[in-house]
């Protein structure tokens, strides 16, 4: 099992880092323009259209003027892009396109149940987002330092890395049972991104259009809302158990999959 993490962890020795960085710089810019927009934060808001409010979900009303502003930044698509890219790529990879490339061949050779390769492939994923989650937060705190950002509250803070976490975990579950039933990761990987875009405008759909809302539920975004958790100052434990549970259905089936499939 070691052999298979190590070696895991070795193919993303350049994604990681790239992505940690680009995680803290986000951030870090992020802060870098609230004193140009910070004042007239909420009257941005309130002029929206409700097509862009949709999609970063902004609310009108925020205790704190910083916070409101890191709840919207952290809904940024950007952000969401940074994050989930390595866990789609990450997931879609684990199985397809080490059959794609043969080298699973070499990898079960070894003492290794599919089951441990099955973890440890799942643990170079959760430790990757951790790092990239960790990162982000190192580069709010060197944000509110450089610029003198003020009313910080670094428990919100971690809190909605808290639930981006969770939406990587269901993320990552649909990327690793796509994985699991196929042998090419191109397809796996197009396959996994384009379920993961279509869960976003599904969701982004709903919050534009009303008399259609219902059709949000479907969507693993709907349950990652950085203002309301700002606005209530704690974590949505039913938004938290969906995902965990989409995540874990995921991850169980895709298990049972690949300790099933017979490889080619």
């Amino acid at each position: 099992m070691r052999f298979v993490f190590w070696a895991t962890l070795r193919g993303s020795k350049v994604s990681v880092p790239v992505l940690c960085f680009a995680a803290l710089l986000f951030s870090f810019v992020f802060l870098a323009t609230f004193d140009a927009f910070g004042d007239m934060f909420f009257e941005m808001i309130e002029t929206m259209p409700q097509g862009f409010r949709a999609l970063i979900k902004a609310s009108g009303e925020y205790a704190s003027e910083e916070m409101g502003y890191l709840a919207v930044g952290f809904r940024e698509p950007i952000y969401l892009i940074i994050i989930l890219s390595f866990v789609i790529a990450s997931s879609s990879s684990a199985i397809a396109k080490e059959i794609e490339r043969g080298t699973i061949f070499l990898l079960l050779s070894r003492p290794v149940s599919r089951e441990d390769f099955f973890l440890a492939k799942l643990a170079t994923t959760f430790i990757g987002t951790v790092l990239l989650l960790c990162f982000a937060i190192l580069g709010t705190w060197l944000g509110s330092i450089v610029f003198g950002v003020n009313g910080i509250d670094y428990d919100l803070v971690f809190k909605i890395q808290i639930n981006v976490f969770f939406l990587a975990l269901a993320v990552a579950g649909i990327g690793y049972l796509i994985s699991s039933m196929l042998s090419e990761g191109g397809k796996t990987l197009a396959l996994s991104s384009g379920v993961t875009v279509l869960m976003f405008f599904i969701e982004f759909l709903a919050d534009s259009l009303p008399s259609i809302d219902w059709i949000g539920y479907v969507s693993v975004f709907h349950y990652y809302e950085p203002s309301i958790l700002v606005n209530s100052e704690s974590l949505s434990w039913v938004n938290l158990s969906i995902l965990i549970i989409v995540g874990f259905i995921g991850l169980t089936l895709a298990t049972i999959m690949f300790k099933r499939r017979d490889i080619p």
